[in-house]
């Protein structure tokens, strides 16, 4: 079977609106046509500037837009145009366009917790669970990378609802699992009790510390004691560059902030060293 030719990526073609399709796989699916008419006004008024990108052979329809789908909606649904400017990947797998429309949107918008989410997760299995080769592919962080694969496969429906409708972030959900030590109907109420009380981001951070310290708090519990007023003492540590690379390397592993870290190495050493409790 012959595989269609790869076209110049700088040549740019008229492209019939009804020989296009939606790729199945494209990254963005949400608030697709938020401030649309916006958009259609700056291409009415300038042109469209940046093309669209197809997967297909030039003059042989139908073809996959994998790239620039409310630049097509614009086109579509306002402007109502027969045609759209347009170039072509030549061949491109599955996982390579759900790289190329995730790498555009982050770069043009701010995805959706749920689509991000679903497009990282999707390349992940696609890797073969290398995170690593999910960065190379989208320059993503690790940490963003595994805070997404974490919640993704510990964080129970209700969590995630609580995520796409924005009441909560990622960091808050990591830490009401790690603070409920597997109990993910604490960690719901966590959840419920920090959009509720609303507490400070340092009093967000001792939940983790008052939930692993004794397994039988009750979420109220936990929060109450990470919300009493604390005496705290600020220590400045002046760390060798070997330390700073292995604090960096340790914060992007374990995706905490370098204070949790210090925090929690030093207070395991002295309980280790039977000073404290």
């Amino acid at each position: 079977m012959n595989q269609p030719k790869e076209a110049p990526l700088e040549k740019i073609y008229e492209i019939r609106l009804k020989d296009i399709h939606i790729s199945k796989e494209i990254a963005r699916y949400r608030d697709l046509i938020k401030d649309l008419a916006e958009l259609a006004a700056s291409i009415k008024q300038h042109g469209l500037l940046q093309p669209v990108v197809l997967l297909g052979e030039p003059g042989k329809p139908p073809y996959e837009l994998i790239s620039g789908q409310r630049r097509f909606l614009a086109h579509q649904l306002i402007l109502k145009t027969s045609s759209i400017r347009a170039v072509f990947t030549g061949n491109l797998s599955e996982t390579d366009a759900v790289v190329r429309s995730l790498v555009e949107h982050l770069q043009c918008v701010e995805l959706s917790y749920d689509d991000t989410a679903k497009a990282i997760t999707y390349l992940y299995g696609k890797f073969g669970k290398d995170e690593h080769k999910v960065q190379k592919a989208t320059g993503l962080s690790l940490r963003k990378i595994r805070d997404f694969i974490l919640i993704e496969a510990r964080a129970t429906p209700k969590m995630k609802a609580l995520l796409k409708q924005g009441k909560v972030s990622n960091s808050d959900v990591k830490r009401t699992i790690r603070a409920a030590q597997g109990n993910l109907q604490k960690a719901e109420e966590l959840l419920d009790l920090i959009i509720k009380r609303k507490p400070a981001a340092y009093q967000k951070r001792r939940l983790v510390m008052y939930g692993e310290r004794n397994k039988r708090f009750s979420a109220e519990r936990i929060l109450e004691d990470a919300m009493k007023p604390h005496v705290e003492q600020s220590i400045v540590l002046n760390l060798s560059e070997y330390s700073l690379q292995g604090l960096e390397k340790a914060k992007e592993s374990l995706a905490m902030e370098p204070e949790e870290i210090a925090v929690k190495v030093l207070s395991d050493w002295l309980r280790g060293q039977g000073f404290v409790k």
